[in-house]
């Protein structure tokens, strides 16, 4: 009655490792010349964002990457 149950937990685990091998990660990469949430908040406003680091970066024509934005080229 062992060898069954025994049988039918590997062959369970077997499936279960390799869909967990085969899956997709579940985050996807942020997408190119994304702002940080500050800047975006401030934009709706109206205004720029007052943030030394965004500042720094808007600068060199680029997002804030301690914000949350990439540190890529903005759009």
């Amino acid at each position: 009655m062992k060898l069954p149950r025994l049988l039918i937990a590997l062959v369970s685990g077997s499936i279960f490792a390799v869909a967990c091998a085969f899956a997709e990660p579940a985050t996807k990469p942020a997408p190119a010349g994304k702002k940080g949430g500050c800047c975006t908040k401030a934009e709706k406003d109206g205004k720029t964002c007052g943030h030394a680091c965004c500042v720094e970066a808007a600068k060199a024509g680029k997002n804030c990457e301690r914000c949350g934005g990439t540190n890529e080229k903005s759009t």
